[in-house]
């Protein structure tokens, strides 16, 4: 009775060592990458004061840094503003993004996060 139990481990063995098998299937979620946009130590006094990344609406300086989700794009570059409590524009910049994946799995993708330091 070795023969069949033979077979289906042979098998087994042949769909790891050929790549056949259950296909890897990544789950369907979206995620939200993320530009951390810190201020210099330059940057004091600031009461109310927001980071406007690319064409995303401009979200508060929270102790030095503020945090832009884009979806799940990944830009290049991107145009960095530093905006007064009154919408005034402080500091523009234009920014290389390093993207890092900072969440999900390699096969898969998962969220990234990039800086940018405004000095």
């Amino acid at each position: 009775m070795r023969g069949p139990c033979v077979t289906v481990g042979a098998a087994l063995v042949l769909a790891v060592l050929t790549g056949c098998g259950p296909e890897r299937v990544c789950p369907p979620v979206g995620w939200s990458n993320t530009v951390v946009v810190q201020l210099g130590p330059e940057w004091t006094g600031l009461e109310d004061a927001s980071v406007r990344v690319a064409d995303r609406p401009a979200v508060p300086v929270s102790d030095g840094s503020a945090d832009v989700w884009l979806d799940m794009s990944s830009p290049g570059t991107v145009e960095v503003t530093v905006l007064d409590a009154q919408g005034e524009v402080l500091a523009e910049r234009e920014a290389d993004l390093d993207w890092r994946r900072v969440g999900g799995t390699e096969e898969c993708g998962g969220p990234a996060e990039a800086t940018v330091v405004v000095p």
